[in-house]
């Protein structure tokens, strides 16, 4: 019994982690991100790759609720090249400046056929869609059949006066 109780604790902390990871409140989104990728590309072989590009003079890290909710995209969107894509490499870029953030997830996967639509029952990217529509954000999802997907997640700011 105490055994069962130890695994299902050590279960837990595992799912509350992968959720939202103390790394994510402790020293960002990038870090939260690297720290993926590299679980990501130890898990699967595939080699995950990060560039990114901030503002220098930004002092501020991102909202919780931009950072949790990007973090999310950028794990359902390792899920499904994992699950999908045939894919050996994913490059991430992320860009922070005055007025936007963007995340954008490539891989040299199959992508989606010509024509394909995402049926309604793909729980993941509906879930992306919304996370983003309630951020006021936009979502791409940009493909060639056998070249990749690319998905590309922008979130801008309101100007200040």
């Amino acid at each position: 019994m105490s055994e069962m109780i130890d695994n299902a604790m050590s279960s837990m902390r595992n799912i509350i982690t992968q959720m939202r990871p103390a790394i994510l409140d402790d020293l960002g989104l990038i870090a939260a991100i690297e720290w993926q990728c590299a679980q990501f590309s130890k898990r699967t072989g595939i080699d995950c790759q990060i560039t990114r590009s901030e503002d220098r003079d930004r002092k501020t890290e991102l909202v919780s609720q931009y950072s949790i909710n990007l973090f999310r995209i950028f794990q359902e969107s390792l899920t499904n090249i994992e699950r999908h894509s045939g894919a050996s490499r994913v490059e991430v870029k992320f860009i922070h400046d005055e007025d936007k953030v963007t995340l954008s997830i490539s891989d040299n996967g199959c992508g989606l056929p010509n024509g394909h639509t995402i049926p309604s029952s793909s729980y993941g990217i509906r879930g992306m869609h919304e996370r983003m529509e309630n951020l006021g954000g936009d979502i791409q999802f940009d493909s060639a059949s056998g070249n990749g997907l690319t998905v590309t997640a922008t979130i801008k700011f309101t100007p200040r006066s």
